[in-house]
């Protein structure tokens, strides 16, 4: 068994070319104290699918270096102990990952407050016909985040203050005014008018502590740059907001030139805030611009971020 190399994970070197047990491993050893991941999800970790999921236990069951290799972080889909654990049984394996600090309801790990989650993207990518600039961040935060069905919709993330701050010269434009929500008809509309295009640059990840941080997201399928492109002829400019956002599109673009779908012209690390990078990709010349994030948690002032956000004609 061969894993499906995605792209990101593949420039990371995570799982391609590895055996299944290797690649099994490694998503294992991925697995944070304090956190649990199911057989199928392992698998899906890995590279295969979540039918994978007996094979995964087999290959577990070998596994000769529980320290670098939990195991014990493997659970059953609904959360029971694995009945094989091969040091010293089920209760023992519920014994050291309550000493990490996973939760339990009866004889079961509470899944929704100790275990990883997978997610597919769950939104459809905005690429207006007339989209002339192409945002990519990282991935959206837990629905429970949103304030809008649309992206940045975390009420405490600044990027459509930092819009309404450069186009209209009020961070508050595109809030609703007196709730804590942002107002997606004049969202939307502006992106339009102003061809403004918008997905990830994941469209499948793992979040290996089940919240919101970058820091513990991993990118499980990359997406498709190619076919958004495609869409938009008129599209020059990729902007990328944040660290995680520009560090996967530095892995999407470099696995692009090595099909020769992409040229990336002098790069070789990732570019300053604001910098230009040229690019070729399917035969179109285009450039990517790496901005800083917009969320609050990254230590940089609104009026400083803006500027550099200015630079991009929006």
């Amino acid at each position: 068994m061969e894993p499906p190399c995605w792209n990101v994970l593949a420039e990371k070197g995570y799982f391609c070319n590895m055996t299944f047990k290797e690649a099994v491993y490694k998503a294992v050893g991925l697995i944070p104290k304090g956190r649990v991941a199911t057989y199928g999800q392992v698998a899906v970790m890995a590279g295969y699918t979540v039918g994978a999921s007996r094979a995964v236990g087999n290959a577990i069951h070998s596994n000769a270096d529980p320290v670098k290799v939990p195991c014990h972080r493997v659970v059953g889909a609904d959360g029971r102990m694995g009945s094989n654990f091969g040091r010293g049984g089920p209760a023992v394996q519920r014994q050291i990952l309550e000493k990490e600090g996973v939760v339990f309801l009866n004889d079961k790990v509470d899944l929704a407050r100790s275990g990883i989650v997978i997610e597919e993207h769950p939104m459809q990518p905005f690429l207006p016909a007339n989209g002339r600039i192409l945002f990519l961040g990282s991935f959206p935060p837990p629905r429970a985040r949103w304030s809008m069905d649309f992206f940045y919709p975390n009420w405490i993330n600044d990027f459509w203050r930092i819009q309404g701050l450069n186009g209209f010269g009020d961070p508050r434009h595109f809030e609703k005014r007196g709730e804590k929500r942002f107002d997606l008809d004049r969202i939307t509309e502006f992106c339009t008018s102003r061809g403004l295009a918008f997905f990830d640059t994941a469209r499948k990840v793992c979040r290996l502590k089940g919240n919101a941080s970058d820091e513990f997201l991993l990118i499980l399928e990359p997406a498709p740059i190619i076919s958004f492109l495609q869409s938009m002829p008129h599209c020059r400019t990729i902007v990328t907001t944040g660290g995680k956002a520009s560090e996967e599109f530095l892995n999407i673009i470099r696995e692009l030139t090595s099909s020769e779908k992409a040229t990336v012209i002098s790069i070789n690390k990732l570019p300053a805030f604001g910098e230009r990078v040229s690019l070729s990709i399917s035969g179109r010349d285009m450039e990517w611009r790496r901005m800083p994030s917009t969320s609050r948690a990254y230590p940089m002032p609104l009026q400083e971020k803006a500027a550099y956000y200015s630079k991009l004609n929006v």
